[in-house]
């Protein structure tokens, strides 16, 4: 009974507390009302308030030029068959080699293996590049698709036809039949853009049509991961799964860039976006328009990114540019009278930054053109005329130009006291069982704690030059150390033999005194 009493007064009580205030809020709404309009004419007339606005009705009107001619992209899977080899084991290890060979197993390592599977379908994002129906998108988007479905911004599907991928730069383009004349985005300049400009990123996000995210140029000429050679824009603008394929949008309206990939830890957005850089793209396109397909520029060389630790070796100092470590037989370089510990500095006036600006700068330049190379020889600096080729499909297969006529010494082990290593001249009878030139000298043992140990020198290792002259044999080895030890630092180029690419590479020696 007393919960049927007391819950009506509640009720009464909370209804006269009601209009009681109900009545004061009308009593004092007029002055609050005129207060806020004070306030708020204040803050309107504010010339922060003025930025601001005018930031976001940019933002507006860039979203509402830009989202008709944003696509979403859907791809159905095929059936693929493919031809797998598998690995050799390195032929550096002479002795497991002639034991499977002796042992009838030598045939049964390599081969080939045949499996069938079919691609899987996704989604992604383009946008239209010109009124006749192109469409610009990532080759990971529909790169291997049965079928590739553009859903346009009204609405309407087409079947994608004649579709064109690259997927070393992941840029694609592909065409839709249309009667009409599409809405579609120009294509701008990434060069033109600095770090810190505003970008807006569009897409379909996990299928979400239609979004729009926004940031600024976190950084230029990115990587994503070790083994990249594309450089990327970088941007905190919001990019997630479905984001594949489309554009990154300056205040002009103009697209800079395709949105790619992201870097994250926890598989989601975490503020990084990468974005392959309109330039790039554009070129990839022109390609297809004019050739049918991708046509490389190359002049012929193998290259090191100088770091900070090889940078005083080479005579600068700042990182960046490369160094020279192997020039192809006949090749454009090899013609140019490129040599190994040659500098790159610019191609074509523009300055190299390293590997990856340096293989995006030479793979674009027109075939058969000549060129000016800035390079630092011996010290000093001058300039090489380079007419580019095509790059051959064979390209990896091509010889290796020799630093020199080769050893013709005998095979003697020395101590080489500076470096803290034992070395033997790498003699012919060494050249035949590895299958390269002979001349160099091989690295047999390393001192614990040594000038060698510290650069990361290996017994296996082939030293084959000095910063600025070949080494055919432990004497040339003595005559470049010598001439370092008033600084104490010298650089060699050796080859790694223990691998079979037998890859090439400088490293900073401080040598022991």
């Amino acid at each position: 009974m007393q919960r049927n009493h007391w819950g009506p007064i509640l009720l009464g009580c909370v209804a006269a507390i009601a209009t009681s205030v109900v009545i004061q809020k009308v009593d004092f709404g007029n002055a609050a009302s005129a207060q806020t309009r004070l306030q708020s004419d204040e803050v309107q007339n504010s010339p922060g308030f003025q930025k601001a606005y005018a930031l976001s009705d940019a933002f507006r009107q860039v979203s509402k030029a830009s989202l008709p001619a944003v696509v979403s992209i859907r791809t159905t899977g095929k059936v693929v068959e493919e031809t797998a080899g598998r690995n050799s084991p390195s032929i550096d290890d002479l002795l497991l080699r002639r034991f499977l060979e002796q042992n009838g197993l030598g045939n049964r390592i390599g081969g080939n293996v045949r499996r069938q599977y079919r691609t899987p379908s996704g989604m992604g994002s383009g946008f239209i590049i010109d009124e006749d129906g192109l469409v610009m998108t990532n080759a990971h988007v529909v790169q291997n698709a049965g079928s590739v479905i553009v859903r346009l911004a009204d609405g309407r599907e087409f079947t994608a036809q004649d579709v064109r991928a690259d997927a070393q730069t992941d840029v694609a383009v592909l065409r839709i039949d249309v009667d009409e004349k599409l809405p579609f985005l120009p294509l701008g300049n990434d060069e033109r853009m600095e770090i810190g400009d505003w970008v807006l990123a569009f897409g379909s996000p996990f299928g979400l049509d239609k979004t729009v995210t926004q940031g600024i140029i976190s950084a230029k000429g990115r990587a994503m991961g070790n083994s990249s050679t594309q450089e990327y824009l970088q941007t905190d603008a919001a990019i997630n799964p479905g984001n594949s394929g489309g554009p990154l949008v300056n205040l002009r309206g103009e697209v800079v860039g395709i949105n790619t990939a992201i870097s994250t830890r926890s598989g989601g957005y975490d503020g990084v976006s990468l974005a392959v850089p309109v330039t790039q793209a554009r070129w990839v396109a022109e390609q297809f328009e004019s050739n049918g397909l991708v046509k490389r520029a190359y002049i012929g060389i193998g290259m090191q990114e100088i770091s900070a630790d090889l940078a005083p070796g080479f005579g600068l100092k700042t990182p960046g540019a490369v160094a020279v470590t192997s020039v192809v037989r006949d090749s454009p370089a090899d013609k140019a009278g490129f040599r190994e510990g040659d500098v790159i500095l610019a191609v074509d006036g523009r300055k190299v930054s390293g590997n990856r600006n340096m293989l995006n700068q030479v793979q674009r330049l027109q075939i058969g053109k000549t060129y000016r190379v800035q390079v630092q020889r011996d010290g000093r600096e001058r300039e090489l005329l380079i007419t580019v080729a095509e790059r051959p499909a064979d390209l990896g297969n091509r010889e290796i130009r020799s630093s020199g006529p080769g050893s013709r010494t005998e095979r003697e082990e020395a101590r080489i006291t500076s470096l803290g290593i034992a070395a033997e001249n790498f003699t012919q009878d060494y050249a035949q069982e590895v299958g390269i030139p002979a001349g160099g000298v091989l690295v047999t043992r390393v001192e614990r704690n040594s000038a060698a140990d510290r650069a990361g020198l290996v017994p296996g290792m082939l030293i084959v030059r000095g910063r600025s002259a070949p080494i055919q044999d432990i004497s040339d080895l003595e005559k470049t150390l010598n001439s370092a030890k008033k600084t104490g630092r010298t650089v060699l180029l050796v080859k790694n033999l223990r691998n079979s690419a037998n890859d090439l590479g400088y490293v900073t020696v401080s040598l022991d005194r």
